[in-house]
């Protein structure tokens, strides 16, 4: 349930690339989209090919891809430290209280002995993060209160909750509904009717690699093809995405994510 929600409203806001690659490359032509279409589909099929071959390398990789990735949700002009602090909350703290559960879900997509050191090194940083954390958020309280409020409620998610809700919750209910108002305001026509066709495409596209992928993976119980299928799709849809969105927070039109 909690990957049908993710897939149902977490990823749509990545399907929204297609407005960013339009407005910032100013693809017009057909051939224009079959260039941008390859480059974006072959660096999915890079990531898909590094679990395959080195999947240590692939989950450290991708946890240190969306600590980076989430940096960039707090609005306006947050220092670094805070933004860091802010996008490893979901990643790290985790492991502070359901380091079991943590290493259940990487033992899906790594082996067993490499799950439990990437758990246990998580558990490690969780106490100096989350100290880290409540000082940043004291510090953030005298100049923006509501940006403090979420770094504690974000923590406190992480901390409470089970791990796999605790992301659901906030890829879909913060991260994914916040790129997608962002992309509203950036957007040359940015109508909600307009983003959901512009959206339909990729999704589409998403659910047949899926269910090519559950074919693929006939041999796996059915809890490893999900929590596969889904962290291998997030990593391999989340590195051209950070290339496009990431990329735009760091260029003049850097506008998006100030203020949205």
């Amino acid at each position: 349930m909690l990957s049908f929600a993710i897939l149902v409203l977490g990823v749509p806001h990545g399907a929204l690339d297609i407005v960013f690659g339009q407005q910032i490359w100013h693809i017009r032509s057909r051939s224009g989209w079959v260039v941008f279409l390859a480059f974006y589909v072959a660096l999915a099929a890079c990531v898909v090919a590094l679990w395959l071959l080195a999947p240590s390398i692939f989950l450290t990789t991708f946890l240190l891809a969306s600590v980076f990735h989430f940096s960039g949700d707090p609005e306006g002009e947050t220092p670094a430290t805070v933004r860091a602090l802010y996008g490893g909350l979901v990643i790290v703290l985790p492991a502070l209280f359901h380091m079991q559960e943590v290493a259940a879900l990487f033992a899906h997509l790594v082996d067993v002995e490499a799950a439990a050191k990437l758990s246990n090194g998580l558990r490690v940083l969780a106490v100096p993060w989350l100290v880290a954390t409540l000082l940043a958020a004291g510090l953030r309280a005298r100049k923006n209160q509501l940006a403090s409020l979420e770094m504690i409620s974000v923590a406190a998610l992480a901390l409470w909750a089970p791990p796999l809700v605790a992301f659901t919750v906030f890829f879909c209910g913060m991260h994914g509904a916040r790129h997608i108002l962002r992309t509203r305001k950036y957007a040359v026509n940015g109508a909600f009717k307009n983003l959901s066709w512009v959206a339909l495409g990729p999704m589409l596209a998403t659910v047949a690699g899926l269910l090519i992928g559950w074919q693929f993976l006939q041999t796996t119980s059915v809890d490893a093809r999900v929590v596969q299928l889904l962290f291998v799709m997030l990593a391999a849809l989340t590195v051209p995405h950070m290339l496009l969105v990431d990329g735009l927070r760091f260029t003049v039109q850097g506008a998006y994510g100030k203020g949205a």
